[in-house]
């Protein structure tokens, strides 16, 4: 929650994806996964109020709305509150790969999209040269093809959540998905001759490992065949006794 307050702040060029009219008299819900934010396991009683701005993206027009208030007991001795640490929220989402260019080879970009297939919207912060917080996994042969620099580059600046591009504030809503092109050329060589085959994960929570695991998307597979065998260079002619 800290770490969307200070992304919301920062922030100096929102948008909204996808807008939404509401007429006079309509209304609209939305399920806020309150759990995602604050530590709400130990016993005791909980109250939640949920406020907003009607002009949020305009302060100095601005008003806070606020909502009303409802509480939440959590008994002592409850089944949630004696569950064990290790217990995690089940993925909201599943990944697909496919190729971005079915028509280049080797195929070094492919797209992954995440779909929502829970019944809530998936709200987490993240940075576009983070390349979605996807894992990459390239086989040759049946072996693992080492990642280079470039990818150990990646890897260092998401561990130290260093952005060089711009930070941003996503939402999925349930049933809808986004998708990411993630160059593999760029972080592995497939351009050996072998059998490959691609994959790519995700933590359900990247930013919150403590309550992530992780989903392992559908795998692509291709062919790199052995170059052509070069031509011989030209062989003299064999001398002749015949007259020229």
């Amino acid at each position: 929650m800290r770490e969307l307050r200070r992304l919301r702040e920062a922030d100096d060029n929102p948008w909204i994806p996808k807008p939404v009219t509401l007429d006079t008299g309509e209304s609209r819900t939305t399920p806020l996964d309150v759990s995602d934010y604050y530590e709400m396991t130990k016993p005791g009683r909980y109250q939640i109020t949920v406020t907003r701005g009607t002009a949020p993206f305009d302060p100095p027009y601005n008003i806070t709305v606020k909502s009303n208030t409802i509480t939440i007991v959590v008994p002592r001795g409850s089944a949630r509150s004696a569950a064990p640490a290790a217990e995690k929220p089940k993925p909201k989402f599943d990944l697909f790969i496919s190729e971005v260019y079915p028509d280049q080879w080797p195929p070094v970009v492919i797209r992954v999209k995440l779909n929502n297939i829970s019944d809530s919207v998936i709200r987490e912060c993240g940075c576009a040269s983070f390349l979605g917080m996807y894992n990459l996994f390239v086989f040759r042969d049946g072996d693992p093809v080492e990642a280079n620099d470039q990818m150990r580059d990646l890897e260092k600046r998401r561990a130290a959540a260093e952005c060089s591009l711009r930070e941003y504030l996503s939402e999925i809503e349930p049933g809808d998905s986004t998708e990411e092109e993630i160059p593999v050329g760029n972080f592995y060589d497939v351009s050996r001759p072998g059998s490959y085959v691609v994959y790519a994960t995700r933590e359900t929570y990247p930013y919150n490992l403590a309550k992530s695991v992780v989903v392992e998307s559908s795998a692509i597979s291709f062919n790199v065949p052995e170059p052509p065998p070069e031509p011989k260079a030209n062989e003299p002619e064999p001398e002749t006794d015949e007259p020229q």
